[in-house]
């Protein structure tokens, strides 16, 4: 017959005290049922764990093996009914976070540290995803919480609106166009762009295209690359301009030269912040409200 829980816990209060009527006392039961589970578990072990006389009680060498196992048991045990009990007030979490590569290199990286400054007891876990992977990703309950570009409408997600970044063109020192406080849509479409791939930058390639229509225009991609790092070494190193969501919070105007776009309509590329709506804990609420404000603050985006 297996031991359970109880025996162990007799087991290692008998161990320490060494004394049967002291455990009894700091465990709030009856001396006979202290002795009896001792017994029971030496029984279900076929050894003996404590040598006992009638002036005291010792460990056998085996018993003392087991206190210290049974020991760690126990801490371990403790340790998870606390973060259970934690977890479930909301004080104690971990919350999965999408993010895109607009929001990456400064607005989720502001609000994770607002966040972390009132939560210690809550672990973020960061996710580089596009939009699209982030909204099959909520739904199949992979993430907790997305930031996505432009809304999204279903019955299972909610999102809110937490930042509208300025559209802006990021050129080499070098480039003509960087001498202009401002540079018009026209004069874009005449520069061979360079961009993030489709496969990467799927929801900002449509914006800019629809920005880019809107005006009678084409948009030419020179040369792509995957990420954020890659575009702007690219951009630094002369090969031609970019059109990003504001500057990024890690360049400087001495590598790249940031130039307001000249539009009929401005374009506001809207950030949402997105969960599934049978989900939302007690943790995500705050996670959602510090977003939310640090978003309508945040210096880089547009209120």
């Amino acid at each position: 017959m297996r031991y359970e829980l109880k025996h162990l816990s007799t087991f290692v209060a008998v161990a320490e005290e060494l004394n049967f009527h002291r455990a009894a006392e700091r465990l709030g039961m009856a001396q006979p049922a202290v002795s009896r589970l001792v017994r029971e578990l030496e029984d279900r072990l076929e050894t003996r764990l404590l040598e006992r006389t009638t002036r005291k009680v010792m460990l056998t060498a085996t018993g003392r093996y087991l206190l210290e196992e049974a020991q760690e048991i126990l801490a371990k045990i403790g340790v998870a009914e606390s973060t259970v009990r934690l977890l479930e007030s909301g004080t104690k979490a971990i919350l999965r976070i999408g993010y895109t590569t607009i929001t990456g290199h400064s607005l989720v990286p502001e609000i994770a540290r607002q966040f972390r400054l009132d939560n210690r007891d809550v672990r973020l876990e960061l996710i580089y995803l596009t939009s699209p992977v982030q909204r099959d990703r909520i739904l199949q309950g992979e993430i907790d919480v997305g930031f996505i570009e432009g809304s999204f409408q279903s019955s299972e997600i909610e999102s809110r609106p937490v930042a509208r970044h300025s559209l802006v063109a990021l050129l080499p020192p070098s480039h003509p166009l960087s001498g202009k406080e401002a540079i018009t849509v026209h004069e874009l479409a005449e520069e061979a762009l360079v961009l993030g791939t489709n496969a990467e930058w799927p929801t900002f390639r449509r914006i800019l295209v629809d920005v880019f229509q809107k005006h009678g225009q084409v948009l030419k991609v020179g040369q792509e690359a995957s990420s954020l790092t890659g575009i702007l070494g690219l951009v630094t190193a002369g090969v031609g301009a970019t059109i990003f969501c504001g500057m990024p919070s890690f360049c400087g105007t001495h590598a790249i030269v940031p130039r307001r776009i000249e539009m009929d309509v401005p374009t506001l590329v809207e950030t949402h912040i997105a969960w599934r709506r049978s989900n939302l804990t007690t943790a995500m609420k705050r996670f959602v409200a510090t977003s939310q404000r640090v978003g309508t603050a945040y210096r880089s985006f547009v209120p």
